[in-house]
């Protein structure tokens, strides 16, 4: 499956290459996000795979692998053989076929979320629900294949391969799909804040993980996105660099929730990043309204209001981020926050403890609510 999809992906490559030296217009515009997302994708599938074998995650990781290499290649060939001009019929067929791939890759990601990160369901009683979401999506998929609407997406000039299915048949088949997918994806999410609420450390560690990596890809996609698309107004370059991003996000966040590497990193990590962020839209604001204030209500001018700003949030910035750093810790990483405020309260008793005992006993109870270690013995040697 590793070989298929890299094999795919490489000559959807080659034909890009060749799209670009031809000046075609209509070039497949998928390429680079695929390209650099499915290698993310089989590594994190191949580990999960070797490493954890019974854990099916890894099989899915690798079907994604698959489905988006049959989605670059059958669409970088369809946009080949559209810019020669000739096999209509193949490019409708192989259209069809990679608008299949990019429902697969959908469908597999909802997948993910009623079995991470186990790799399987809940319980039994989720398998109903789990069978309506693969129906619905096989549903969507056979909708994409036979309507103009679903294969041009993937090549401007295609069209439906088959038309034997009626369009009356087709919407009502589109609307029963749609209904099951709205009403399968809050439940898988629904899934996922089950497992929170009855895991252990462990898992509930692994979820955050997972949660952490789809915020950061939804935080791209619906902010980073539009910053770039008012940025760069008509470019397709760095909303495609930002789509690849977030293509990487969520098999990262998988792979280090399910082969357990560094699990308890995430608690830092998630309140460094919503502290900076925090801190960078503060200053931003403070600049921004500083250059407005400098510049139109007191009269000076541009330079000034710039140098003021720019003086006023430098300023501000360690004292802030300093402030907002504990306001965040204590929400969410309190493990750590607590673990300092104690080694704190310890650094302050001992300046006015003298006895050794004393100290001592103080130490281990300090290591004990800080660090929680199943043992602690300390040892002091006479000099």
């Amino acid at each position: 499956m590793a070989g298929a999809a890299a094999v795919m992906v490489a000559g959807c490559d080659v034909l890009v290459v060749i799209h670009h030296q031809h000046g075609w217009p209509h070039g497949y515009s998928y390429w680079l996000e695929g390209s650099l997302s499915i290698p993310v994708w089989l590594a994190i599938g191949l580990l999960i795979t070797i490493r954890v074998p019974g854990n099916r995650l890894g099989w899915l990781g690798l079907s994604l692998s698959v489905c988006t290499g049959v989605q670059l290649f059958s669409g970088a060939l369809a946009t080949q053989l559209a810019g020669t001009g000739s096999g209509s019929a193949a490019v409708n067929w192989l259209a069809a076929v990679s608008a299949a791939g990019q429902i697969g890759v959908v469908g597999g990601l909802m997948v993910f979320g009623y079995l991470a990160p186990s790799g399987r369901l809940v319980s039994r009683r989720w398998r109903p629900m789990f069978v309506a979401l693969l129906v619905g999506l096989t549903l969507v998929v056979l909708n994409s294949m036979l309507t103009d609407s679903g294969v041009r997406n993937e090549v401007a000039v295609a069209h439906a391969p088959l038309t034997v299915v009626p369009s009356s048949v087709l919407h009502a088949g589109l609307i029963v799909a749609n209904v099951i997918v709205v009403f399968a994806l809050p439940a898988g999410v629904a899934s996922l804040a089950l497992r929170y609420r009855r895991g252990g450390t462990v898992e509930r560690q692994q979820l955050k993980w997972m949660l952490f990596a789809a915020t950061t890809a939804a935080f791209l996609a619906v902010v980073v996105q539009r910053v770039a698309d008012r940025l760069w107004p008509g470019a397709e370059l760095p909303g495609t660099i930002i789509w690849a991003i977030i293509g990487c996000c969520l098999p990262v966040g998988i792979g280090i929730a399910v082969l357990r590497y560094r699990l308890y990193d995430v608690d830092r990590i998630v309140s460094r990043t919503v502290s900076y962020l925090l801190v960078t839209g503060s200053v931003v604001g403070m600049y921004v309204g500083g250059v407005a204030l400098v510049d139109g209500v007191l009269g000076f001018s541009s330079s000034v209001a710039v140098a003021a700003s720019t003086l006023a949030a430098a300023a501000v910035f360690q004292p802030l981020r300093r402030r907002l750093q504990a306001m965040v810790d204590r929400r969410f990483d309190r493990a750590a926050y607590d673990a300092r405020r104690t080694v704190e309260a310890f650094a302050v008793r001992l300046r006015d403890q003298v006895d050794v005992d004393a100290v001592r006993d103080d130490l281990l109870a300090t290591v004990e609510r800080s660090i929680a270690p199943s043992t602690a013995t300390l040892w002091l040697v006479a000099a």
